[in-house]
């Protein structure tokens, strides 16, 4: 799990007490902004509480990004398993916003099927200032990258 960030804007590493696979970074940008990544194993009993904690230790506004392995109609997938449940109620819980819409992010090489498994969620205030869309292609990997930019970038990509 890591975190690339930019020499353009600067960054300061968080450090997190969790057992979950999650690192963090504060970006200096136009505001100071908490980004972190997460990666939750699909077989891994998955405690609300250590997804609560996670988010405490997290400065506000933050921004969460990761693999959380869970299938939800609130963000595209055909069916809600409980993982997706256990999501749906950890964003309720702690007041956050869902960025995804119903584009795929994930190709199932197997059965050749698309899924969204990866989730960008937000800190309220944030939420008009970030666009949401799915890259095009998957670069070597089954994952399609999540792109989050600015709002008011007029179309093209900025990182916020």
């Amino acid at each position: 799990m890591c975190i690339l960030t930019s020499n353009l804007y600067p960054s300061t590493l968080l450090t997190l007490r969790t057992s979950l696979q999650a690192v963090a970074v504060q970006v200096h940008t136009r505001a100071l902004v908490t980004v972190c990544c997460i990666y939750l194993p699909p077989h891994d009993v998955l405690n609300q509480q250590q997804l609560n904690n996670l988010v405490d230790q997290l400065r506000k506004p933050f921004l969460l990004l990761g693999d959380f392995n869970g299938h939800s109609s609130l963000w595209g997938s055909d069916i809600t398993n409980s993982r997706g449940r256990q999501i749906e109620q950890f964003i309720s819980n702690n007041c956050l916003c869902l960025l995804n819409n119903d584009e795929k992010t994930y190709f199932h090489e197997p059965t050749r099927s698309f899924h969204s498994l990866d989730l960008a969620i937000c800190f309220p205030e944030l939420l008009p200032l970030l666009n949401f869309t799915v890259g095009g292609f998957l670069y070597n990997s089954d994952h399609f990258p999540l792109i989050v930019s600015r709002a008011d970038s007029g179309g093209t990509i900025q990182i916020p």
